[in-house]
């Protein structure tokens, strides 16, 4: 399978038109079309914003390994919520380490004091 049916399959699973892809991917629908024409892969820069905008990889698109295989990507973390994570993070495992019941008392006393 060659990248431009591999592109299309991928689309197909998304539920996106070519049209709405050239606009997430931000480039021209007829970039698609010559591409499949010529049966050529595009430029680096490309095939990764289409890669992106599949939420798959360049090498799954080139055929190298299935987008089952392929790493979602991650989204970014602000340093905010990094820091509060790193401030409560041994709290966060000693509360689910608590009994379901325990649990549950700990949270109406923190929605009492809260509200």
């Amino acid at each position: 399978m060659n990248f431009w049916e591999k592109v299309d399959q991928e689309r197909e699973l998304k539920n996106l038109t070519r049209k709405e892809l050239a606009h997430i991917a931000k480039f021209s629908l007829n970039s698609i079309s010559t591409g499949i024409a010529r049966n050529s892969i595009p430029a680096a820069d490309v095939a990764l914003r289409i890669a992106n905008a599949l939420g798959t990889t360049v090498e799954c698109l080139m055929g190298q390994k299935s987008s089952q295989q392929a790493t979602p990507p991650q989204p970014k973390i602000s340093a905010k919520k990094e820091a509060l994570y790193k401030k409560y993070h041994a709290l966060m495992e000693d509360f689910d380490k608590l009994s379901p019941e325990n649990q549950k008392a700990i949270m109406q006393i923190v929605n009492q004091i809260a509200h």
